[in-house]
């Protein structure tokens, strides 16, 4: 799930993992409540197999305690047919959600209010925006210890370590955007969990996705592909923001990208 940080009067969500943590996320886009949906409901089909299973092997174990005689069934059709329908039907269930889900994943409903293209590198992201009046690309590393002052970022709880970058994705909350993939050498993996977005980084190759982020906040996650010697260092980090700080940030970053990171930090406003 998230976690918030509070500042004055305003909230940050961060989407982060939390130690110890064996559930999902919590979702900041349409799609990845559809895969919190899905997992819940096919969740209500397995356990019931699962408890199942667990005591049909219980009773079998202690019916044949001390039982040196064991029992074969070689033909018994209507136990053929159980354990061959049983599983249909299950699958059956399964299968119109996910399909339903992978379709929304792989179809646009609205035109994109923009296009980034993402650059994988090893071991670093490369985010171009390409609109019109405003072309500009800025690399994304990970924030080093020693940075940390450097760039104002010395707030664990906003900036964990391994994970927060120097520079993140900027987009506005709210609006379809398009996500152009690729990589510069080998494969990668570009993955955030909060976002339900999970894509390969290929050379010579574009894979296209797309995000609508909810809540206003800052959402982190990691290169998915081994890719080698510094993988575990590759966090992806995305900041969102609203629509007139957004406006406001495009015209900064095209001439001074510290300066424009720097007004969307220190704002009155923590989103």
């Amino acid at each position: 799930m998230n976690t918030s940080f509070k500042g004055g009067k305003d909230l940050m969500f961060v989407g982060k993992p939390l130690d110890w943590q064996t559930g999902l996320q919590r979702s900041a886009t349409p799609i990845m409540k559809q895969i919190v949906q899905l997992m819940s409901f096919t969740n209500v089909l397995l356990f019931p197999i699962l408890l199942a299973v667990v005591i049909a092997i219980i009773i079998l174990c202690l019916n044949n305690v001390g039982n040196t005689n064991i029992s074969q069934t070689n033909e018994n059709l209507v136990l053929e047919l159980t354990w061959m329908f049983v599983p249909i039907i299950i699958l059956s269930c399964i299968c119109s959600p996910s399909f339903k889900a992978l379709k929304y994943q792989m179809s646009q409903k609205k035109l994109p209010y923009i296009t980034i293209k993402v650059t994988a590198h090893q071991w670093y992201w490369n985010y171009e925006y390409n609109l019109i009046g405003n072309k500009f690309n800025y690399n994304s590393n990970m924030l080093k210890q020693h940075q940390r002052i450097e760039y104002k970022k010395t707030n664990l709880n906003l900036y964990p370590d391994l994970l927060a970058t120097d520079y993140e994705l900027v987009v506005p909350a709210g609006r379809v955007i398009r996500i152009l993939v690729t990589s510069d050498d080998v494969i990668h993996g570009f993955a955030v969990p909060s976002f339900g977005l999970k894509i390969d980084a290929i050379p010579g190759k574009l894979n296209d996705a797309w995000i609508k982020v909810i809540t206003p906040g800052i959402y982190y996650g990691q290169c998915s592909e081994f890719c080698g010697r510094d993988h575990a260092f590759m966090p992806i980090a995305i900041r969102a923001i609203s629509q007139e700080r957004f406006n406001s940030w495009l015209k900064l970053a095209k001439n001074n990208l510290n300066n424009a990171f720097n007004a969307i930090r220190h704002s009155k406003y923590v989103q």
